[in-house]
């Protein structure tokens, strides 16, 4: 209805500026829902907003509006309230056709068709959590927020891919590597030393485990120079120390370094997956950092194409022996090395690259999924764009803040530098991956979030996603006592008996069923899940009132029949806004 009004007040307006000469088909035309009825269902302030351009009293406007909009059979009547706000009351049949419309698209209510020249081909890049350990829970909540966004957008008509960008280059994947060799050199007693900036916890001697059952003594060892390795071992290096103690190795190992290397991290991406799969998150698309160092179709590795691109525009210098971006040129706070002085190239080269490709792709929005701490990252990369010529209103990020984990009301403290943090999967374990997913949501994404554990398995009002979830079960077990009773739902009368529907707590729930495509519309658009999260637990708050205050399973057969097909149209949109969220929707509970 509230589209239906907004097109009404559309050709109100184009008919009101064709008696002023003046074209305001243009004006912003804004209408809300009512919390009170009193207020009527909708209200807009479009009077106001016209009072500057046509220079009238709000009130006279409003009064004009009217007479335009003339009579509508969705209205039942309009009421100018304050200094020129128009307040519309629905008709009852209006309310009761949202019911219908449920009905008879069932799974697909809420649902958007686009056409062709509205749909959007979007990206969304979200975890990209380096290959150097398994999935924390600071890793959860983007993997659940772009998760659900993907869904979203693809519920209102866009084709999204979702990629995760495998960071599979550089010093942190060396310190793997030496890593796990040095715990697999501990197996068979040659080192007995394990730095400190070396990477800890279980999982790398699991690692080191599976390395030895694989290949057994191949990595030992063997001569003066492996020996060396152990000398240089201490628990405190410097980072110098431990670049040159990686150098030892590599001439030690030689391709055995580059062995242990790739196994570490296609052991490690292959938990990842299936830790995301275990939470519901599935991405279509795999990036490789180390592909982009390869050759492409022009026999020109990606990087190197990106840097010739920015020196064939004059956007990088020389200076100390190494290769500059001119950032500051594009809005950022000082430039930036993309080649060292010794030849390598950067991680922000490797950002610019990766970059780039995403347009050469051809999306029409790119959309990333960072974590704060990466806030001032946005600066070069969004500069680096535009240095390309690329159209940065097509690329947007999505910053997420952190998620601290309480248990007890206590905080609990967790360090990934020295191995000690609660993994995804410890986290799915505990609450399981559909309480992590909505607990993880149900806040807007830049706001810091207290995941409560105690609170998402318990089973009460105030866990929201058990009390959506009981609603939902809550409807099947009406319908099982309606067998029980041996009756049975009968859709033609219920059909020809929906006038009987008019209480106060029907006709909110009917007000409520009838925003639900809007919710899912508006919670897309603005890349806020947590909308929808909202929106269920005050529908399924309606439905446990209506429930408690009034009885359902009543004689009459005609109102029975109206307050069945009510509570169906309830279930079908807590199903369908779940399924959104990758959430079931239990039949008990």
């Amino acid at each position: 209805m509230k589209e239906e009004l907004k097109k009404s007040l559309h050709q109100a307006l184009k008919s009101l500026g064709k008696e002023h000469n003046i074209n305001l088909s243009e004006t912003k035309i804004e209408v809300k829902e009512n919390k009170e009825k009193k207020f009527g269902d909708f209200s807009s302030n479009l009077a106001l907003t016209l009072s500057k351009i046509l220079s009238k009293p709000p009130g006279d406007i409003a009064e004009m509006l009217l007479n335009e909009l003339g009579e509508k059979d969705f209205i039942d009547r309009m009421e100018i309230a304050g200094p020129g706000f128009i307040n519309f009351f629905l008709s009852h049949a209006s309310r009761t056709e949202i019911l219908k419309t449920i009905n008879k698209e069932k799974e697909k209510f809420g649902f958007s068709t686009k056409k062709k020249a509205e749909k959007e081909s979007v990206l969304i890049e979200y975890v990209s959590s380096n290959p150097t350990g398994p999935l924390h829970v600071g890793h959860g909540r983007g993997a659940a927020f772009g998760s659900v966004l993907a869904s979203m957008l693809k519920a209102i008509g866009h084709q999204v891919d979702e990629e995760y960008y495998v960071n599979d280059q550089g010093r942190q994947t060396e310190i793997l590597s030496l890593s796990v060799w040095l715990r697999y050199l501990e197996i068979f007693n040659q080192v007995s030393l394990f730095p400190n900036n070396c990477y800890q916890g279980a999982y790398i001697e699991s690692l080191a485990k599976d390395l030895k059952k694989n290949k057994d003594k191949k990595y030992c060892i063997e001569n003066k120079i492996g020996k060396e390795v152990s000398q240089m071992l201490s628990l405190d290096l410097t980072e110098e120390e431990l670049d040159s103690l990686i150098a030892k190795s590599k001439k030690v190992l030689k391709k055995g370094f580059e062995e242990i290397k790739t196994f570490a991290l296609e052991s490690i991406l292959q938990n990842i997956e299936g830790d995301l799969k275990a939470f519901g998150v599935e991405h279509n698309k795999w990036f490789k950092e180390s592909s982009m160092f390869r050759s492409s179709k022009t026999s020109v590795s990606l990087i190197s194409e990106a840097l010739d691109s920015l020196e064939s525009k004059k956007r990088v210098y020389e200076k100390d022996g190494a290769l500059w971006f001119k950032s500051t040129d594009f809005g950022d706070e000082k430039d930036r090395v993309v080649k060292r002085e010794n030849g390598a190239t950067t991680y922000f080269a490797s950002d610019i690259a990766y970059h780039a490709n995403k347009f050469d792709r051809g999306y029409s929005k790119i959309i990333n999924v960072w974590g704060a701490d990466h806030h001032g990252y946005l600066p070069r990369v969004r500069a680096a764009m535009s240095a390309l010529g690329e159209d940065t209103d097509k690329f947007e990020v999505i910053f997420i803040q952190f998620a601290n984990l309480v248990r007890g009301g206590k905080k609990l403290s967790m360090s990934t530098r020295a191995g000690e943090f609660i993994s995804l999967n410890e986290l799915i374990e505990e609450v399981t991956s559909e309480a992590a997913r909505f607990f993880f949501i149900n806040r807007k994404g830049n706001q810091h979030l207290d995941f409560d554990l105690d609170l998402a398995k318990e089973e009460s009002k105030d866990n929201p996603l058990y009390y959506i979830q009981y609603a939902h079960a809550r409807i099947c077990s009406v319908f099982d006592k309606l067998k029980e009773n041996k009756k049975s739902y009968k859709e033609s009368i219920a059909l020809e008996s929906l006038d009987q529907l008019e209480s106060d707590q029907e006709v909110e729930i009917q007000q409520l069923l009838s925003q639900f495509p809007d919710v899912v519309n508006r919670s897309a658009e603005n890349y806020e899940p947590h909308l929808l999260c909202y929106y269920l637990r005050n529908l399924a708050g309606a439905f446990h009132s209506y429930y408690n205050n009034e009885r359902i399973l009543v004689e009459e057969e005609n109102t029975l029949q109206a307050k069945l097909f009510l509570i169906s149209a309830v279930r079908q949109v807590l199903f369908n806004g779940l399924k959104i969220l990758s959430i079931s929707a239990p039949e008990s509970m």
